[in-house]
């Protein structure tokens, strides 16, 4: 019985939904009839425009081929007295021949509707009618059923609005008490906040459950309020950490490469001055590699300590990563002042470093570049502090170097060269010249050094230290060694094989190419034995300097060439950390003064030099060669302390294979005259 009574007030509710449904499918009734209707009087004005192009056609078309333009006025002007058509034309191939405009029945702000109609005879074309119409005829006939229903739907907007007022006070106030409530609850956060039933329907128990879920939702925000203030510290301490990593550099605490760009760019924005310094720190790879990483971090901590604490409060120091560091000297551009702080920078960086009980030296190649002058964007700049660094590098290290257009040009043309060397190889643009050795006893030609050119296609024959210490440096060394192992090794074989000539053939090798695999030397090998050439006839001259670096990869790959028989000189002997222990210690062949002990061979202390080198290398079994001989003088002391070998510019300078080949090669020719 209480259900039936709590059911009952909702089914009037829904009678009176229903009577609101069915004037809403009377509307819709009626919006259909009114749309089935405007398409049923376009489609009858559209039929009626083809039965008058029908009708008239044949007719127009035989006066259009007569080019009758009377008949076919008087064929056009009673169409345009129809209704809805304001205008007729008539064209030919030429143009239009007739044209009929009816300014009455021309209605404004209508749709035009245009028919055209071919006039054919005979499957030929000899003409168009085209009839202009506007929307009128169309909009009076739906303008009944317009005003229809207009009137019906008039009548049910009354008929809804009382229906609505029924229904706002039987069914939604208790949804209106509802979301009352519901508004006080969300504007207030007052979860104690409760609904008051009213009904004792459905709406009524939606109610209870309403007030039912306010409970849970009370003991839950109370939950998750606690929970949100653990969560939010714990977010605020992530997002500290967050910061920091993004920002901070791990090992030393100082700003990272994104930080320190972020401050140069605000820097710039606010067109503050500023000077820029890039540090690298020389010799921290040597400390890496043989004290290991961890004294590496500890260095790298000091380091950035020293740094920080030459500087101002106001500047900035970061570490890029590496070895790297940059310093920003704020409104600070003077090079007086600039000079100062570098000056205390270089001094404390090389300062030895103690490192768990060991002394440790390092020091510092740094660039420097200055904000308006040198450039007006992060990027600039930092490439600008780059190349400066690097060209302290290049100078020695240990010292400063500030940035200029001559630099930056140097730069450009660094790239430019680079680009043509990746080509050269393949345009075969470079080329061996070669230079006499001569046996001081009889004048004769018994070696020759293979030297490197490069004919660059503009600038002409370069010399190698125009582009060699690019080469190395970009690592093409090994492949352009190996060229020039190949080519001087062809020569040779051709030498031998067309002159007879068992003349020694000497090729220099960068210490870079030690770097490989023994894979080259292998393919060098079995190349010279296609050739049918003797070993011996091919020397390998390596400068004193790469064997001070006393590495066992130079050792072993020597050890294998002296044993395939080729021979093995030391070039520039003198002019590096001379050690004589390993002339002992490696299989040598040749020893090769440097030059700079040969021209100074009128000082008593460098011909007593010459003279004990000379008598060391006859001790080890060694040759003797001096390079640079320019004079008589020089060759007369030389033979006389008893050296075997001379080269240099009073024999001949460096020549090129088919000149070369020319002078010396023909049995008659061998002698060296020297004027």
């Amino acid at each position: 019985m209480s259900n039936h009574s709590t059911a009952q007030p909702i089914r009037r509710k829904f009678l009176l939904i229903l009577m609101l449904m069915s004037t809403f499918a009377t509307a819709i009734t009626a919006m259909s009839l009114l749309i089935y209707e405007s398409r049923n009087a376009e489609r009858a004005h559209s039929e009626n425009l083809n039965l008058i192009s029908t009708v008239i056609t044949p007719s127009l078309t035989a006066a259009v081929i007569f080019n009758d333009i009377d008949t076919v006025m008087e064929l056009i002007e009673p169409i345009v007295q129809t209704d809805g058509i304001f205008r007729v034309q008539v064209s030919n191939k030429k143009g239009v021949i007739a044209d009929v405009f009816d300014n009455i029945n021309k209605k404004e702000d209508v749709v035009v509707i245009k028919k055209t109609a071919a006039l054919n005879m005979k499957d030929t074309n000899y003409g168009v009618l085209t009839i202009y119409s506007d929307s009128s005829v169309v909009e009076k006939r739906i303008s009944f059923y317009k005003t229809f229903v207009m009137q019906l739907l008039l009548g049910i907007f009354v008929l809804s609005f009382i229906v609505s007022m029924v229904l706002s006070r039987l069914f939604t106030r208790p949804l209106l008490n509802l979301t009352a409530i519901a508004k006080k609850i969300t504007s207030s956060n007052n979860y104690n906040l409760r609904a008051t039933r009213l009904t004792l329907d459905e709406i009524g128990e939606l109610t209870d459950c309403f007030n039912t879920m306010l409970e849970t939702v009370e003991h839950r925000d109370r939950m998750l309020e606690s929970e949100v203030l653990s969560r939010t510290k714990e977010l605020e301490l992530v997002n500290s950490r967050l910061h920091l990593q993004a920002n901070e550099d791990a090992l030393s605490g100082l700003p990272n490469r994104r930080a320190i760009y972020n401050t140069l760019q605000q820097l710039i924005d606010s067109n503050t001055p500023f000077s820029l310094l890039f540090i690298d720190l020389d010799g921290f790879k040597n400390v890496n590699d043989t004290l290991g990483h961890d004294y590496g971090d500890i260095l790298l901590k000091q380091a950035s300590d020293r740094i920080v604490g030459c500087v101002r409060k106001s500047d900035s120091v970061a570490r890029l990563g590496g070895d790297e560091f940059t310093v920003i000297l704020r409104d600070l551009t003077l090079p007086q002042r600039v000079d100062e702080i570098t000056a205390v920078i270089l001094k404390q960086l090389s300062d030895p470093f103690k490192i768990e009980g060991e002394s440790v030296y390092i020091s510092g190649s740094m660039g420097v570049t200055l904000y308006p002058d040198d450039g007006s964007t992060v990027d600039s700049l930092v490439k600008n502090a780059d190349q400066a660094m690097y060209e302290s590098k290049n100078q020695g290290k240990n010292r400063c170097s500030y940035f200029s257009a001559d630099l930056q040009n140097r730069a450009q043309a660094k790239k430019v060269l680079i680009n043509d060397l990746r080509l050269a190889l393949e345009r075969q643009e470079f080329e061996l010249h070669y230079q006499p050795v001569i046996c001081l006893k009889n004048n004769k030609v018994r070696k020759a050094e293979a030297l490197i050119r490069w004919r660059h296609p503009e600038r002409g024959l370069l010399f190698p230290d125009e582009f060699l210490p690019t080469v190395e440096e970009e690592g093409f060394i090994s492949e352009l060694g190996y060229w020039i192992a190949m080519q001087a090794s062809n020569d040779a074989a051709r030498w031998m094989n067309v002159f007879g000539s068992d003349i020694q053939v000497s090729i220099n090798i960068s210490p870079s190419q030690f770097n490989e695999s023994n894979e080259l030397l292998h393919d060098w090998l079995c190349y010279i034995e296609n050739l049918n050439l003797n070993t011996k006839n091919i020397v390998v001259e390596i400068t004193e300097h790469s064997l001070m670096e006393n590495r066992e990869d130079i050792r072993n790959t020597l050890d294998d060439m002296r044993k395939s028989g080729i021979g093995i000189a030391i070039d520039d002997f003198g002019v590096g950390y001379s050690s004589l222990s390993y002339l002992q210690q490696l299989d040598l062949d040749i020893l090769k003064i440097d030059r700079s002990f040969i021209s100074n061979l009128s000082d008593t202390n460098s011909r007593a030099l010459c003279k004990a080198i000379i008598t060391i290398a006859h001790e080890l079994g060694l040759s003797v060669i001096a390079e640079g001989i320019e004079t008589e003088q020089q060759r007369d002391i030389l033979t006389k302390a008893g050296c075997d070998f001379g080269q240099g510019y009073l024999f001949s300078q460096p020549l090129p294979y088919q000149q070369f080949e020319d002078d010396y090669m023909n049995t008659t020719n061998q002698f060296i005259k020297v004027n």
